[in-house]
């Protein structure tokens, strides 16, 4: 009988370090679900801000039939998001940064603004080329904070 002694207690630490280890993989895994479901949401609202660049840039590029808004021969003034923006609108917050240039810009035919949304912001550039195409290409982040460690970007680009 003696050599019987213990077996029930490391079977009982055996089943238990093996619950411990289970329920730490288990709680492992949750924790990585919450924070790809965190990162998703927020690549959601860098998309929509690049969307909705691309579509004020459009909207904009083809409203007036005869004259761009982004015609390099005259300057503009453009809406989008309820912002006012032109030449004198405050610069675009690359690194580094650069002036806003909405039309006329000469032998420059790329335009580049940024339009703030409530969740993120968008950096637009269209480009009028020579040939009558267009080229827009729009970058939308889930935050404007150049330095966040946690900045999505998403883009759209369209030419036609």
């Amino acid at each position: 009988m003696k050599k019987d002694r213990g077996f029930t207690l490391l079977v009982s630490i055996v089943t238990t370090s093996m619950l411990i280890i289970v329920s730490f993989v288990v709680v492992n895994v949750a924790l990585k679900q919450i924070i790809l479901a965190r990162d998703s949401a927020e690549s959601q609202f860098a998309f929509y801000a690049a969307d909705s660049g691309t579509e004020c840039a459009i909207y904009w590029d083809l409203k007036d039939s005869t004259l761009s808004a982004f015609d390099p021969s005259t300057a503009s003034t453009i809406s989008c998001s309820g912002q006012s923006l032109s030449s004198t609108s405050p610069n675009v917050p690359t690194i580094p940064s650069q002036p806003t240039l909405v039309g006329g810009g000469g032998s420059n035919r790329t335009s580049i603004f940024s339009v703030n949304y409530s969740k993120g912001c968008a950096i637009v550039r269209v480009t009028k080329n020579i040939d009558g195409t267009t080229q827009v290409d729009s970058r939308g982040y889930n935050t404007c904070d150049t330095s966040s460690q946690h900045r999505f970007e998403r883009g759209v680009t369209l030419s036609y």
